[in-house]
């Protein structure tokens, strides 16, 4: 699964933490990539939306801080049914003025003969420049990889423009072209979110749905797919 959770907003501005939680049980992900994630410090409370939702999913989770405010950061973060082995945050490239964005990697052993990276990033909403950027520098920390590599993103750009361009050759994208919405602010076809599964490894996607029954949890309706390894 992948979703952007708003900051822990919903539309109206209130707390989309349940809902969040409700739309992950019913769903049963074995992983999760979540973007838009919040750690804050409210009158001397710390509010860590993922250590709150993996507590209450039994979830191992890990955070990557992209950016620093007076009351707490905000990143991207990852949920597993297995524990990570290691993880990596990598800073993504941008131009000057722009957000800080990063990519999050987590290296699962799944068997003895199957271990692979589960990477999330979500990348520069503003601006189409370095939203490219960012999409190309991705694919070159990863496309060499030697595990296979599951990636969940909030790209902010549709299948026909140049982000996406990055992803076109060597990575499965699981809505095999599909042009169902994923940002429910948009227009039919607004489809920016996205999974995808390295090329050159032994990995299949086998279904994908856009989860549409919340949607007022988010501006973006999560996304989920059922992948394959042999």
């Amino acid at each position: 699964m992948s979703f952007n959770i708003r900051h822990g907003l919903n539309n109206q501005d209130e707390s989309n933490l349940r809902d969040i939680l409700r739309i992950i049980k019913e769903n049963d992900p074995d992983l999760v990539a979540l973007q838009a994630v919040d750690s804050l410090t409210d009158k001397g409370k710390v509010q860590f939306q993922l250590r709150q939702i993996a507590a209450q999913t039994g979830m191992h989770y890990a955070y990557a801080v992209a950016d620093t405010a007076e009351n707490g950061t905000q990143g991207v973060g990852i949920l597993s049914n297995w524990p990570f082995e290691k993880t990596q945050t990598i800073n993504l490239p941008r131009t000057s003025g722009s957000d800080p964005k990063v990519l999050l990697c987590g290296l699962i052993r799944l068997s003895r003969s199957v271990t692979f990276r589960l990477c999330n990033s979500r990348l520069e909403y503003a601006s189409v420049m370095d939203r490219a950027l960012q999409a190309a520098y991705i694919n070159q920390m990863l496309v060499n990889s030697v595990q296979p590599v599951l990636l969940g993103m909030d790209m902010g750009a549709r299948p026909n423009e140049q982000p996406y361009f990055s992803f076109r050759k060597k990575w499965q994208d699981a809505a095999h072209g599909s042009q169902m919405q994923t940002w429910n602010e948009g227009l039919p076809g607004d489809r920016l979110d996205y999974i995808f599964a390295l090329l050159n490894n032994k990995v299949r996607i086998k279904n994908y749905k856009v989860i549409r029954n919340y949607p007022d949890v988010s501006d973006h309706y999560p996304i989920q797919a059922t992948i394959e390894f042999w």
